[in-house]
């Protein structure tokens, strides 16, 4: 819904100032929108047919929104870019063949935020923003339906999709990561507070393995208390033809 709509539509209700509180969170809210970066938008104008006949920005400059949409998907030449929004572009037709646009733009908005740095990485990021569309549209038909097994095929299809989006955007952050797989180690000592470090999978001691950074992380040493034995006691069993068993009790 574009701003002149919503205005539209909250013209005839009775208008208030905000209090102090939502006045801040409103300044603090136009703040931060002021440094973020505008997304970028595509329109598409198509015939009676449902054919793209014109396809770019909602500005003059054509050869800027190209640049953006290279970018957006982390390449050079518009070869794979406009593959990729042909692709979006589909997946956001309703049922009569009308392309819904603020589907495909939020779809858009999700893959630049991915920010892919190559062709591979923009296509597991074109990837998670269809499956997180449809896993959308199943859930909402999942809340909607009154009988069990149309509940049970949809809410299983979800769960299907959720785990896929978790493991596209787990896959995706590797490979951002340049493969390199980061560790957290915790190292308690008895009398002393835990201490975190990174130990990063690709450094490997002269054995192999990974190098045990415990050695360069200040720590006071303590010793283990030593447990002092009682002596032994018998437990009589209330069988008398059994023998007494022994019982060690340890102290510390």
């Amino acid at each position: 819904m574009s701003r002149k709509r919503l205005a539209k539509k909250t013209a005839g209700r009775p208008q208030s100032r905000p209090d102090g509180p939502e006045s801040a969170a409103i300044a603090e809210a136009t703040r931060r929108l002021e440094i973020r970066k505008p997304r970028l938008v595509a329109i598409c104008e198509q015939s009676s047919a449902g054919r793209v006949q014109t396809l770019g920005p909602d500005h003059d400059d054509q050869a800027g929104w190209l640049a953006r949409l290279q970018d957006a998907f982390g390449t050079h030449g518009t070869a794979f870019a406009i593959a990729q929004l042909n692709k979006l572009i589909a997946s956001s037709r309703t049922a009569d063949g009308k392309i819904e646009h603020v589907k495909l733009n939020s779809m858009l908005a999700m893959i630049e935020g991915a920010a892919p740095a190559n062709e591979i990485q923009a296509a597991l990021a074109v990837q998670m923003a269809v499956v997180h569309a449809v896993v959308l549209h199943v859930l909402l038909r999942a809340s909607t339906v009154d009988q069990v097994p149309q509940f049970d095929s949809a809410s299983n299809s979800a769960v299907k999709l959720l785990r896929t989006f978790a493991m596209q955007a787990e896959t995706l952050a590797k490979l951002q990561r340049g493969g390199e797989q980061v560790v957290k180690v915790v190292h308690v000592h008895p009398g002393a507070q835990a201490i975190v470090g990174n130990v990063v999978s690709g450094q490997q001691g002269p054995r192999g393995g990974v190098v045990d950074e415990k050695g360069s992380q200040p720590h006071a040493r303590a010793e283990l208390p030593t447990a002092s034995v009682v002596p032994v006691f018998e437990v009589r069993s209330e069988d008398a033809q059994r023998q007494t068993v022994p019982l060690a009790v340890c102290k510390g």
